[in-house]
């Protein structure tokens, strides 16, 4: 995988959620799909990864933060249909924009382990 490729995509799923929270689209989010951190494209390639990097520590630590994300990312849409835009929002801005930063932060270390790797070999 392009771990750039993986970030941006990540950062467009950020703005996605946000213009969703902030009503700028008419799309309509299952907070089931979004919740689950399978259905994305990085998270099929870890699925794909998942027992050939099962030993190294940033892999492990990237699995966790990226389904963490998911799973407040599935909280927000549900307080969006439930028609809760302040928890929604305050979600949005604190919990979910600590973990996306952490899933950021996460790719970067497994990216610069990856390409250790590489060298090493």
């Amino acid at each position: 995988m392009n771990f750039f490729d993986a970030l941006n995509i990540h950062l467009a799923w950020k703005q996605r959620l946000r213009e969703y929270v902030e009503g700028e689209g008419a799309e309509r989010l299952d907070p089931a799909i979004v919740g689950n951190h399978h259905c994305c494209e990085l998270g099929r390639w870890i699925a794909e990864e998942s027992e050939a990097r099962k030993d190294s520590p940033e892999f492990a630590a990237m699995c966790e933060q990226h389904a963490a994300f998911h799973r407040c990312a599935g909280l927000v849409v549900e307080h969006m249909q439930a028609g809760d835009v302040s928890t929604a929002r305050d979600l949005l801005l604190t919990d979910y924009a600590v973990l996306s930063a952490r899933v950021v932060k996460a790719i970067t270390k497994l990216n610069r382990a990856l390409e250790s790797e590489a060298v090493a070999a």
